[in-house]
Formats: C-alpha cells, sequence, structure tokens
C-alpha cells in the first residue's frame, strides 16, 4: 500500500519542497485521518516512511487507527523525496523564471537532468530500487505501508512493477494522502507484479 503524505502549506503555495523538511499542517492532518480511517480495517506487518517529518506524521496517524496490534513505523532515507536542490523553496512558477530549461517540459524529461545541489531521477530510480528490493525479499507475501513522496513513489512504483525507466513519466498525479496499491504476484509461478489502483483520493472528497 503506497501512501503520499498529507498536505503541507509548501503544497498550497505550489512551492517545490523536495528535500526540505516542511511538516503537515491542519488540512494535511484532517486529510491523513482519513486516510486512516479508510485503511482501518488493514492489518499491515510493516510500515515505513521517508526520513522527513510530513511522511512519518501521516504514517503515525494513520497507524494510530490501527491500534491495537500496529507495527512500529521503520524509517529508510530511501524513500525520500527527489532533490531539487537549489530550487527548493521557490514555486512552480519562479523556479521556470530563474532556469528557463525548467519551463521546457520535454528538456527536463532526461532522466540523468540534475539541478544543482539536487539529484537525477536516474539516482531516485537507483535508491528506491534498493528498497523495492528489500520489499519483494522481506515481504513477499505482507500487507505494508509506505508512506513517501510524489516522485519517490513514482519511482517505487517503476522498481515494484519491473517497468523500464522511462515509465517513471507515465505515472503521475498523485493526491495528497491519496492510496496506490501494488501487488507482488508469484514471481516462481511466473505471476508478474499487478498496479491494483492508482491515486485513489476519493476518501478525501
Amino acid at each position: 500500500m503506497l501512501v503520499r503524505h498529507g498536505e503541507t502549506a509548501w503544497n498550497v503555495e505550489e512551492r517545490i519542497q523536495g528535500w526540505t523538511d516542511v511538516p503537515l499542517h491542519d488540512e494535511g492532518r484532517r486529510e491523513a485521518a482519513l486516510t486512516g480511517a479508510r485503511l482501518a480495517e488493514f492489518r499491515f506487518v510493516a510500515a515505513y516512511a521517508s526520513d522527513m517529518e510530513r511522511t512519518q506524521e501521516t504514517a503515525w496517524i494513520i497507524l494510530d487507527a490501527q491500534a491495537p496490534g500496529r507495527p512500529e513505523l521503520q524509517i529508510d532515507p530511501a524513500l525520500r523525496e527527489i532533490g531539487f536542490g537549489v530550487f527548493e523553496g521557490l514555486t512552480w512558477s519562479e523556479m521556470r523564471e530563474r532556469e528557463p530549461l525548467m519551463a521546457n517540459r520535454d528538456a527536463v524529461r532526461q532522466l540523468d537532468f540534475t539541478p544543482q545541489d539536487g539529484e537525477s531521477f536516474r539516482q531516485l530510480l537507483a535508491r528506491t530500487g534498493v528498497f523495492a528490493a528489500m520489499i519483494a525479499e522481506r515481504h513477499a507475501d505482507d500487507d505494508v505501508l509506505v508512506v513517501a513522496h510524489g516522485g519517490s513513489l513514482r519511482a517505487l512504483a517503476v522498481r515494484l512493477l519491473g517497468l523500464p525507466d522511462e515509465a517513471v513519466w507515465l505515472l503521475r498525479g498523485l493526491h495528497s494522502a491519496s492510496i496506490s496499491v501494488i501487488a507482488q504476484g508469484a514471481p516462481r509461478e511466473g505471476d508478474p507484479p499487478s498496479l491494483m489502483a492508482w491515486n485513489d483520493w476519493g476518501h478525501l472528497a
């Protein structure tokens, strides 16, 4: 179960967050609580979040709805959002004004494009791939909660589904506190992983 963190003030302002540790605001906590209510009947064997406050708080709110018997939250920096470097804190329009290349979507849809002090999508895919391999090995038959970010969840889905790197451009538009579901399948029986749901946020409406 893949869940994007609840909304932050920077989300509302359309500011680039990346590795900047912006907490949830009240609406984000409300969204996380609604997601927790939606998932209250699930019994997750394990739960993971990135090392950002916004994902950890979202995860704890969801897990609080499952007490008793909830798993401990495990923190993994591999789930951190893609690093936007010098663009973090700017609005998307400010970024495009400062760096004309960023206004050209075709130009920046290069897996190796790296902002100053940031990272590329290729690097993001590499680190989420390590996490995906761990999940496949350790939790092949388990229900697992993963709370992370729009970019890192896209990359993780690509790795879990065994898709080519370029597929990261196809998995778009994750709403805050949305739910996506990937079933791992049974590789030994030739059953591939399956995308069961993507960007489900009907519980917030």
